[in-house]
């Protein structure tokens, strides 16, 4: 048998050594005969008459990486003398060497030297080898290939690779044991840190327009520990500094959450209650006296483009804080002093000069507050001139860069000219303000704003019969059946939509004949439009059908919520009843209307609107809206909350808080919680609207809740009773509304 052999191992024996190696000492096996250490005792066996190795001459013809073929008795010949390892190689720091000096840093490196190496163990073949009987040199070969790949395999999965090899039949694998911490998505997560996560998200969505929505979703975002309200309040003042162009909205946010939170047992040593004004209030106070500070470390920052990043940091922050300061000052959650003491400690000691930074900070608080100061009855006006003077001498020093003293001017010509700015800054608005002002601006034709994509029809709601006409896919007028099939036809319509300038014009209309009408009333006298005050316009009297009745109470719920004036609306609901035929009817369309559009608005100002409606109604004798319309009105949406709270999770709030405004105007009995309450079937949400009205009266009332709850004959544990397995205990619930004296 032949050998394939490209071996790079060194035998050594006696004086002599083999190296193996191109250009390695002693007698070399590569083409060229001797190495680098000249001939030695091993000559003899190339030239002898045994099988050779490759000639001097036939080696000039050879590369360093030819193959070279030597038979098995060829090799043996180097058995019994050679073994020990050369010296060359005993002192190797080659890693891939075993020899002393690397066997303690193999032993550490342990599998991974291994892996890296792609050494494989001898042992498993030499175990194998040794057990396997004996069996000659003609299948040599094959067991030392067998054995080989054995090891290969071996090495493999130490090196960290999977052996896919099918176990045999009945073999059972390894059991997969399950960690104690095994992770899973949201599963390590505490509560803390998930309630921290829907802030965010929250927060991150909020808008002047989905304000209130969101609101809600934030109240229900379970902050119930005093761990989670510092959280949320962290995160609030973040957004707050970092975004000052909604530090107004949240500015909200902060007066929401402070009137809904609860209160939790204070941890410090005064004892005092932690709840979400202190802290917040203790946190603007601490950024407010740590901005000095902050400015002061910045000098120790060595890298010029990292220490002008840290300088811009500590400006923002500042200033955000600063906005944020006035802005809970015009929400009535600071106090006056308060901000008396941020302006003194801006301006300094009398007769000195403030850092730039501070008189920066100086100019954004009396921009953002100087008008309510300026207005403040409590503030002595000299208090104010004291301030401006200081202003006028920093804009007047020439020692001050001129940016900044072109601010102090700037804040002294707004004073100047009654704080109405020359330029409005950038603030959060709803689409509604953005489309007017860009209409105001000329940018945008007032059409444009409110743009008719699916007009109603004048046969319908749905746009079919009456003057339309349903075209086909070939241009034949059909009955409306495939309208939408085929390619688009535009139809021939017999009337055309009002502009937005015709329905301005008509809605001028309608409020000039409505005043015309109240003085009508007032005088006596009849108007030109031919109304009148006498008995034959009394409710019930009208030639209005049931149809004509709705769409003027739609009507005038749009034009309610736009005006917001009561007086009017009034007029508009003595309208329908004297015009109606049926004035039952229509005195239950009208109420139905308004508090159909308080829930599918999710608008708590629409909500307390309509109670002021109501309320109004209520008064004026004449229409004779009796309790028990009103409660039927109100509590016909009430008894549907186990469907309507799904599509409008805000109705039980919005509907509570109606009910809890007529109950403190005398509009309704207490004795209405209770009635209305129990046809809710789902406790979540009974739960939800009980604790609306009791929380508005708390808030609101002329008593407490207790009290409310007492002349309703309200049985709280009964009504709010739910499911142990499934519900809260009550006494937890109402802590969490902030009703514990009601449990």
């Amino acid at each position: 048998p032949t050998f394939t052999s490209t071996v790079r191992f060194v035998m050594s024996g006696g004086a002599s050594a083999i190296s193996l190696r191109p250009g390695g000492a002693g007698i070399s096996l590569r083409p060229g005969g001797a190495g680098a250490g000249g001939p030695g005792v091993f000559a003899a066996f190339a030239m002898g008459s045994r099988p050779q190795a490759p000639t001097e001459s036939s080696a000039k013809k050879l590369n360093a990486e030819d193959v070279i073929k030597y038979d098995a008795d060829f090799l043996r010949q180097f058995q019994e003398r050679y073994k020990e390892i050369p010296v060359e190689l005993a002192t190797s720091p080659v890693e891939v060497v075993i020899n002393e000096v690397n066997s303690e840093a193999l032993a550490t490196m342990g599998a991974e030297a291994d892996a890296q190496w792609g050494k494989k163990p001898a042992e498993p073949a030499a175990a194998a080898a040794a057990a396997a009987p004996e069996k000659g040199d003609k299948d040599w070969n094959e067991k030392k290939a067998a054995d080989a790949a054995k090891a290969a395999a071996k090495a493999g999965k130490k090196a960290g690779k999977v052996d896919l090899t099918p176990l045999p039949e009945g073999t059972e694998g390894a059991t997969i044991v399950k960690a104690a911490n095994a992770w899973s998505r949201g599963g390590a997560d505490d509560d803390t840190t998930k309630v921290t996560r829907a802030v965010k998200s929250i927060l991150n969505k909020i808008t002047p327009e989905k304000f209130d929505r969101l609101m809600e979703q934030l109240l229900e975002a379970g902050i119930n520990t005093a761990a989670t309200l510092s959280e949320t309040i962290s995160i609030v003042f973040d957004k707050a500094i970092w975004e000052p162009g909604f530090c107004g909205m949240y500015a909200d946010v902060c007066l929401r959450l402070s009137k809904e939170l609860p209160e939790f047992p204070g941890e410090s040593a005064d004892g005092k209650p932690m709840t979400f004004r202190r802290i917040l209030l203790n946190t603007c106070q601490e950024e407010f006296e740590g901005a000095g500070k902050a400015r002061e470390e910045l000098a120790t920052v060595s890298d010029a483009a990292e220490r002008a990043a840290a300088t811009k940091r500590v400006k923002m922050r500042t200033m955000g804080n600063i906005r944020l300061i006035g802005e809970l000052f015009k929400k009535k959650m600071i106090a006056e002093k308060i901000l008396h003491a941020c302006v003194t400690d801006l301006l300094g000691a009398p007769g000195s000069t403030p850092p730039e930074e501070n008189i920066e900070a100086l100019t954004g608080l009396l921009t953002t507050v100087g008008k309510e100061l300026d207005n403040s009855p409590k503030l002595p006006k000299e208090m104010m001139e004291g301030y401006f003077t200081r202003l006028q001498a920093l804009a007047d020093n020439a020692a001050l860069d001129s940016r900044v003293r072109f601010l102090c001017r700037e804040v002294i010509e707004l004073r100047r000219s009654g704080w109405i700015p020359r330029v409005k800054k950038l603030e959060a608005m709803t689409l509604g303000e953005i489309h007017a002002e860009a209409a105001a601006a000329g940018l945008m034709s007032p059409a444009a704003t409110e743009e008719i994509l699916f007009p109603e029809g004048p046969g319908g709601s749905d746009g079919i019969g009456g003057d339309w006409e349903m075209v086909g896919k070939d241009g034949s007028v059909g009955d409306g059946s495939s309208a939408l099939s085929g390619p688009y036809v535009a139809a021939k319509h017999k009337a055309a939509m009002p502009t937005e300038k015709e329905k301005a014009k008509r809605d001028a209309e309608l409020r000039k004949l409505a005043k015309e009408r109240a003085m009508a009333a007032v005088t006596g006298t009849s108007t030109a439009s031919g109304a009148s005050t006498s008995s034959s316009s009394a409710p019930g009297a009208g030639t209005w059908d049931e149809e004509k009745v709705e769409e003027k109470c739609k009507s005038a719920v749009n034009e309610f919520v736009q005006v917001a004036d009561v007086k009017e609306a009034v007029l508009s609901v003595r309208e329908i009843l004297e015009k109606a035929k049926n004035a039952a009817f229509a005195l239950d369309a009208v109420l139905s209307a308004f508090v159909t559009h308080v829930v599918d608005s999710s608008n708590e100002k629409h909500r307390d609107l309509c109670a002021k409606l109501f309320v109004q109604l209520r008064k004026e004798s004449d229409l004779n809206v009796s309790e028990s319309a009103l409660a039927d009105a109100v509590g016909e949406p009430v008894a549907g909350l186990d469907d309507i709270a799904i599509d409008t999770p805000m109705a039980p709030k919005l509907l509570g808080g109606l009910v809890a405004s007529l109950i403190i105007d005398d509009a309704l009995a207490a004795t209405f919680i209770a009635d209305s309450a129990v046809g809710v079937e789902d406790v979540t949400y009974r739960r939800e609207y009980v604790a609306a009205v009791f929380k508005e009266l708390k808030a609101r009332g002329k008593k407490g809740a207790g009290a409310y709850a007492a002349d309703g004959g309200v049985d709280v544990a009964g009504l709010l009773a739910g499911d142990p397995e499934f519900d809260s205990p009550l006494a937890e619930f109402l802590e969490k509304s902030g009703l514990k004296e009601l449990a």
